[in-house]
């Protein structure tokens, strides 16, 4: 028998493979735990259970839901015990769910919830039954009784189930677009996960991740992010999805938006950069470049990014997009977001390649139905619709985009929208005219220092001072037009005006700045440090020929 030497040099018993086994799971290393299983041998009939049961639970946690149905199936029969048999038939039910049979899986769920509480197992057991119900309820969208049974398992405070139920609140309300609730609830959730016996890698991940995320949706002038603070170190490498890296990445890429959204380049760069490092897969190195990339963009560096999106675009070439279901697919709508600026034909492609997706994203996934990426998607196309000509479509898309972004809290999305908007020549839409001083009161009021103050240039400084500010819309509208060297003609034409009207406006600004003429308010201004915004969208004109096509998309078994 091997033996192991104690610190004072005495042999002892190595612990028993189940003993290690058990705390290889707690501590969240599965491969551990499965060697440790695999070397048992001779074995008592309750030992076996109990392996079975905690092979179960890590396999779940691997999601590996198939096994667990193979693996449980044949001994449910045999479990001993309130508890054993209630663990047992919990776990089997679960992994129905987690394989797609929603409904059945439910069904057993709530048979083994009466029996426990009929017969009194385990409070942690119930705890732990009324969250997978809980999550039932989630995946199947049924908002209000999630809640419910949620709410259950966190007042047993039964260590990481209680966490995962407060996780599990968070993503309600992520999905009712309560977003500062959320946050709340992920901060709240990390705090408590600190105090846990019990590791769960996969689950602290993905509440950091949900935590950047929801920082960066609400990034603004009172809230603001922790991006500077967070510790990488508190971020494993290890994935239990397969994926090492995939939650670090995702935090990376978010942390690198925040800091332009700081307006510092040097750490966005550097954060983008590591979610490159990080992506474990082509599609995810893919999403990671396309990230990479638009972050060039945003400070102006228009070389820089056509270099990244076309890398990732020759990784993008070689994946097969309709086997993915998850949101690695965000990649190409990145893609088209960038090569909107930098490659337009490329952009219609890429876009086209996103909507021509047929498979169904992982229904446990929040972003299946979030607003927030509706938001980007409406943006893109109406990136996609100016390239194409279609300027009241792409006008019609920005409006929409900006409308939902300000309904939710996403100012800096709302912004760039009516930047886009603003940037978009749309005779037919003259209510739109003051886009950009929408945007230009957003961005001085909660981005001054960001890359969508340097989208705008001085019009930002322009609107926040309080001499423009008294200036009523019409005529700051004027003055934005004379400031980008536009004739009372062509000012005319683009507001729908009067030759006339728009000579009364110059006067009444030059009597407003106390100057005399044009030259002499386009001298004064200059020395404030006003500026117009770009009055054409930054898209370049489609190029004659074709795009260079993505690859033919594929139907995937599981199409909808």
């Amino acid at each position: 028998m091997n033996t192991d030497r104690s610190e004072d040099g005495k042999d002892v018993l190595p612990p028993p493979p189940l003993s290690t086994a058990r705390e290889a799971y707690l501590n969240g290393d599965f491969l551990a735990c499965f060697a440790a299983l695999d070397g048992m041998a001779d074995v008592s009939a309750e030992d076996a259970r109990e392996a079975a049961l905690l092979r179960s639970r890590a396999l779940l946690r691997e999601h590996r839901a198939e096994e667990v149905i193979a693996l449980l199936g044949p001994l449910l029969v045999g479990f001993i015990g309130i508890d054993e048999a209630c663990t047992g038939r919990m776990l089997h039910a679960v992994a129905k769910v987690r394989c797609g049979f929603a409904d059945e899986g439910m069904d057993l769920l709530r048979s083994v919830d009466s029996a426990a509480r009929a017969l009194g197992a385990h409070r942690t057991i119930r705890a732990e039954i009324a969250y997978w119900i809980a999550y039932a309820h989630w995946v199947r969208r049924e908002y209000v009784a999630s809640l419910r049974s949620a709410r259950v398992a966190e007042a047993e405070w039964a260590d990481v189930v209680s966490v995962r139920a407060a996780t599990l609140r968070g993503f309600v309300a992520v999905a009712k677009e309560r977003y500062p609730e959320a946050l709340a609830l992920f901060r709240s959730a990390l705090e408590s996960y600190a105090r846990c016996r019990e590791r769960d890698p996969d689950l602290a991940e993905r509440i950091m991740v949900q935590i950047a995320s929801l920082e960066l949706t609400l990034c603004s002038r009172t809230v603001p992010g922790t991006h500077r603070m967070r510790a990488e170190s508190s971020i494993s490498d290890a994935g239990t999805r397969g994926v090492p890296g995939v939650f670090r990445m995702h935090v990376s890429a978010l942390d690198a938006w925040l800091s332009a959204l700081d307006g510092d380049r040097e750490r966005a760069y550097r954060r983008a950069r590591v979610a490159e490092r990080l992506a474990p897969t082509a599609p995810w190195r893919a999403w990671a470049l396309a990230t990479r990339a638009n972050v060039a963009l945003a400070f102006g560096e228009g070389g820089i990014a056509a270099e990244f999106a076309h890398e990732a675009l020759e990784i993008a070439d070689g994946v097969q997009w309709s086997d993915t279901a998850d949101e690695e697919r965000v990649a190409l709508l990145l893609l088209a977001e960038c090569f909107a600026s930098t490659d337009p034909p490329l952009a219609v492609s890429a876009l086209a390649r996103y909507e021509g997706l047929t498979t169904q994203v992982d229904a446990s996934l929040v972003s299946r139905d979030d607003v927030r990426l509706w938001i980007i998607e409406r943006f893109v196309r109406g990136l996609v619709q100016r390239i194409e000509g279609d300027v009241d479509g792409a006008a019609a898309s920005f409006r929409m985009a900006h409308e939902a972004a300000m309904r939710v809290g996403y100012l800096w999305r709302g912004a760039l929208a009516l930047i886009e908007l603003g940037a978009t020549p749309c005779p037919s839409r003259h209510g739109d005219r003051f886009a950009f001083d929408e945007a230009a009161a957003i961005v001085a009021e909660h981005f001054p220092e960001s890359f969508l103050a340097r989208r705008l240039g001085g019009w930002t400084t322009a609107v926040a001072d309080p001499l423009v500010a008294r200036l009523p819309r019409m005529p700051r509208e004027v003055l934005r037009r004379l400031l980008d060297g536009k004739s009372h003609k062509e000012i005319a034409a683009d507001m729908g005006l009067a030759a006339g009207t728009v000579k009364n406006y110059v006067v009444a600004i030059h009597r407003h700045f106390e100057v005399t003429s044009t030259p002499q308010l386009m001298a004064y201004c200059y020395r404030r440090g006003f500026s117009a915004p770009p009055s054409e969208a930054a898209t370049p004109p489609r190029r004659n020929g074709h795009a260079r096509p993505f690859a033919r998309p594929t139907r995937s078994a599981r199409a909808g």
